[in-house]
């Protein structure tokens, strides 16, 4: 593959970024820090969200039963089991303040409060499936609408 910056270029940022990791200044550095811990928690906290909302469906409306394949639910574990060890080797290895580093309770919490859109928007389109199968198109749009509009 070859880079628009050139290779050399493109090794010589490696490089910085590789220098820079052991930095205390780390956050300062073209806001690469800031950038990934806002992109790792914005994944945990998606993931987490979609974890919780599954599991709250298959309580409320399948009485427990199982709405992943196996390896799919543990793939999502996994997936969330490795990202939130990534941030806290993030949290480690990389920044060096206490009150800079990935809360990760408190992703957790902020992930709970947006559980319940996300079921309400997952039990809204199944519905909206349905009355559209029925021919309910009006009833299955209203559903639609109501999302569209927060």
């Amino acid at each position: 593959m070859v880079s628009p910056d050139g290779t050399g270029a493109q090794l010589k940022r490696r490089e910085s970024l590789l220098n820079v990791l052991g930095s205390p200044k780390l956050e300062q550095v073209n806001g690469e820090a800031d950038f990934w811990k806002q992109m790792a928690g914005a994944a945990f906290t998606n993931l987490y969200a979609f974890q919780q909302a599954i599991i709250t469906i298959r309580q409320r409306y399948f009485d427990g039963v199982a709405l992943l394949f196996p390896d799919l639910d543990r793939s999502l574990a996994d997936l969330i089991k490795h990202t939130e060890e990534l941030m806290t080797s993030f949290n480690d290895q990389v920044i060096k303040k206490s009150e800079d580093k990935i809360n990760i309770e408190a992703l957790r919490q902020n992930a709970d409060k947006i559980v319940v859109d996300r079921v309400s928007y997952l039990v809204d389109m199944a519905k909206t499936e349905a009355l559209d199968a029925m021919g309910e198109n009006r009833a299955a749009a209203e559903l639609i609408r109501r999302h569209l509009e927060t």
